[in-house]
Formats: C-alpha cells, sequence, structure tokens
C-alpha cells in the first residue's frame, strides 16, 4: 500500500479522497426527494465573484487549536464546522455554498453563513476507501440550477463512478438525468471524482487509474480505451463536446477518445482554470514518490504508469509511451519527490488577499493539513522557483517542501475555492470550514 492510499484508509476507518464516452439518459429511477427545509432559499441568480453585495453572515467560530500560515498580514477564521467527511464544494453567493459528503451521501447546504440541518439530496454511495459522494458543481439556469454530482453507487452487483445531472428549484433538487457511467473496478481506491464548469461551459470530470493497467496507462499492449486514468470533457448532457483532442486510425479507439481532453492520471483530487488564461491545471499523487502540478494542454499524457515526476528522471522518454493523435507528454510544473498526498489546487480569483496572492496557486494536501503556495510565472505557462533548491521545480527534501508551504495545522484539505468575497476557503476532511482574510 502506497504511502498516499495508507494515509486515507486510515482516516476513513477511524481520502478520500477523472472518463469515457456516454450517452445521455434518464436514469431508471429517480433518487430520493428531500423537500427543501423551511429556510432553504431558491437557486441563486447570480453565482461567482461578481457579487458585490457586502453581506457577510459568517460567524467566526472559537478554535481551540488553529492552523498557522506564514504571513503575518493574514488571518485564519473557521467559520463552519460539524460537516461529515466533506470533499467538494461550490459558492451559491456570498455567503452560501453547497458542500457534498463522502461517505453517507448528504448534500450540505450553508445558507445565510450557517449550516443548515438538513440535507437537500441524499444519495446511496458505496463508500469504502476512496469510494464515495465525490464531486460537485452547479451551473445557472433561468429559474432553476443544474447540479452536477459525481459519486460511487452499486448498479446490478456492479460498482460504478458516475455523474448525475439534477434539478434544483424552490421545490428541491430532484429529476436526476445520468451523464457518465464510468468504471469503479477493481479499485476500490483512485476513483478522483473532482468535477468543475470550464471557462467555455463545458463539464470536466476526473477519474484515476482504479489500478488497471491499459493503453490509458501507457501500457502499448494493454487493454483499449476504457475509461480509466482520464480527464473528460463533456456539455451539460454528457455528450462529447467536439473539437477532440486525441484521434486514432483505430475507429474503436477511436470513438472511445471523443471525450477525452488528457490521460494518463494515476489519481487526482484537484483542477482549476487560471482565470487569466483559461487554461486547465491538475494535481496528482504518486505512490509513495512524486506528487504533481501539471498544465493540461489539450492531448495531455501525463505519464503515468511509466513516469512520475519529471521524465529526466527515469529511464523513459517521451517516445516510450502510448501516443494517440494529438497527445503531447510534459513535465510537471511542479513535483514533490516525497509524496504528501496532494489534494485540490486552486487560483486566487481575486485581488483582497495582496498582490502577491491574486491569481496565483494555492494546492493542500490530505497527510498533513498543509497548503502550499506557488507563484505563475510572467508567461503563465509555469511556476516561478522561488527558494534554494527549488531551480528543477521538484522539492526534494523538508527543507525544499518547507520553502512552498503556506500554512499548517488545518487538517486533511479536500477542496479550496475562492468565496465570491475574494478571500480563500479551505474545507477539511474533518469537517471543518476555513477562510484566509486579511489580519485588519
Amino acid at each position: 500500500m502506497d504511502k498516499t492510499r495508507a494515509a486515507i484508509v486510515v482516516i476513513v476507518a477511524a481520502v478520500a479522497i477523472g472518463v469515457g464516452i456516454s450517452l445521455a439518459f434518464q436514469a431508471s429511477s429517480n433518487p430520493p426527494v428531500v423537500p427543501p427545509p423551511s429556510n432553504n432559499i431558491p437557486p441563486p441568480t447570480n453565482n461567482g465573484n461578481n457579487n458585490t453585495d457586502d453581506h457577510d453572515n459568517f460567524s467566526v467560530l472559537p478554535d481551540s487549536n488553529p492552523p498557522v500560515i506564514r504571513d503575518a498580514t493574514l488571518r485564519v477564521e473557521k467559520v463552519i464546522e460539524g460537516l461529515s467527511a466533506p470533499t467538494s464544494m461550490t459558492f451559491l453567493d456570498r455567503d452560501d455554498l453547497m458542500i457534498v459528503q463522502k461517505d453517507n451521501g448528504r448534500v450540505r447546504h450553508v445558507s445565510n453563513g450557517a449550516l443548515q440541518p438538513a440535507s437537500l439530496l441524499e444519495v446511496s454511495v458505496r463508500n469504502n476507501s476512496e469510494r464515495g459522494l465525490l464531486g460537485l458543481a452547479v451551473a445557472d439556469r433561468t429559474g432553476t440550477s443544474d447540479v452536477f454530482l459525481y459519486f460511487t453507487e452499486e448498479s446490478n452487483g456492479d460498482t460504478r463512478n458516475r455523474v448525475y445531472r439534477y434539478d434544483w428549484s424552490s421545490q428541491g433538487i430532484m429529476g436526476r438525468t445520468l451523464l457518465l457511467d464510468l468504471p469503479g473496478t477493481p479499485g476500490p481506491n483512485h476513483d478522483g471524482g473532482k468535477i468543475t464548469l470550464g471557462p467555455d461551459g463545458l463539464l470536466y470530470v476526473i477519474i484515476g487509474d482504479l489500478n488497471r493497467d491499459g493503453m490509458l496507462q501507457n501500457f502499448r499492449n494493454g487493454p483499449s480505451p476504457d475509461d480509466t486514468s482520464v480527464i473528460i470533457r463533456v456539455d451539460r448532457n454528457g455528450m462529447a463536446a467536439g473539437n477532440a483532442p486525441l484521434s486514432d486510425s483505430d475507429p474503436a479507439i477511436n470513438d472511445a477518445l471523443a471525450t477525452y481532453y488528457a490521460y494518463g492520471i494515476r489519481n487526482s483530487f484537484g483542477m482549476d482554470f487560471d482565470p487569466l488564461t483559461d487554461t486547465l491545471w491538475d494535481t496528482e499523487n504518486g505512490p509513495a514518490d512524486y506528487d504533481e502540478i501539471n498544465v493540461v494542454q489539450p492531448g495531455f499524457n501525463s505519464g503515468w504508469q511509466r513516469v512520475m515526476g519529471p521524465i529526466e528522471r527515469t529511464d523513459d522518454v517521451p517516445d516510450d509511451l502510448v501516443s494517440f493523435e494529438g497527445s503531447k507528454y510534459s513535465d510537471p510544473a511542479f513535483s514533490w519527490r516525497q509524496a504528501e498526498g496532494i489534494t485540490d489546487i486552486e487560483f486566487l480569483n481575486s485581488t483582497k488577499l495582496g498582490d502577491r496572492y491574486s491569481f496565483n496557486i494555492f494546492v493542500g494536501d490530505i497527510n498533513n493539513g498543509n497548503i502550499y503556495f506557488f507563484t505563475v510565472n510572467d508567461e503563465r505557462e509555469g511556476i516561478t522557483a522561488d527558494g534554494a533548491g527549488l531551480q528543477d521545480l521538484v522539492a526534494d527534501n523538508r527543507d525544499e517542501v518547507s520553502a512552498v508551504t503556506f500554512g499548517t495545522g488545518f487538517g486533511g484539505i479536500t477542496d479550496i475555492e475562492t468565496g465570491p468575497d475574494g478571500y480563500l476557503y479551505i474545507l477539511t476532511f474533518g469537517g471543518d470550514l476555513y477562510r484566509i482574510v486579511p489580519a485588519q
């Protein structure tokens, strides 16, 4: 068992913590429908950082052992507690969020800065190891919203990772449509699960290798593409979006590649778009070594299983990898020599914390509860190496890891987001939500 997997399994037992051709169709049965609680609000009509309303109903909660950040001009506040193994969140408004919980399949609602006791929705999940309710995205429509969920469930004795679209209105969350039906075995780890809506309005979903050894894991003679180790890009109906970056002369393989944006990914708990260039970046977990931050251009091959970390540190060259037309390998933008269990990545899409942090990168981990900070280079195609020994863009030892550590003591981090208020919010597997704000 590798170090990252061991750490997550321990947390789950005592993380949780992406795909292929799928046709949109109605699920055979509807999920449980939970009516909105009496204090429920309708779906937002203004979702994102353009909210100029100054209301802030979060309360700063007592914290006997608060996280520590290495910038005296900023402070950490705990604003929500009492969640159960949360994995992903999305802001609906300035102090309203939707948060999903891995093990019990509950979709929670923070309304006016307070965690509501009733769930918006509860789905049945398989939750052993890294399985469960893992991913969340919300998109507005007139009078209602689309809620996208990624979770692991049982289906006729099989285990599947699936993406559903739900309708959310003043009547509650209901009417699900199955968008992506993805494998869940052998697993039970490396399920990925993060979902994000791109600046192109398309849905991006990531799934890990599920411990398979196929072409998508860079085994030339392995099984054909099977919806693992990939980032999928589809429209909001689960259909291929066109302009597929990958293709192949074999018609069967070519059909399978239609929804793949990237492949060769061992496992990932984080992806985000650069708000200034619209370029996708992700994080990736190595086994015992070489966690990564990657710039994900269309057709990206991350290299797993042959490569983790810089390829020059292996016995391989890019020609050793499985190549499809349009694919391209590139080294990570940054690597950790010893795996730290890297999770989410977030570009701070705000100037509220100062020029140093604006539109630069924060990354969390599950093993240590650390937040790492990186400055994007002038071309916004990589990371600027700050600190002795980091010129090779690999943190090879504890001193070099320390040089990129921004904060400690958060507990296992599962999601990081820029709030509509411009502050940085950090979700932890232990059930707390923190935010970073100016000290004064």
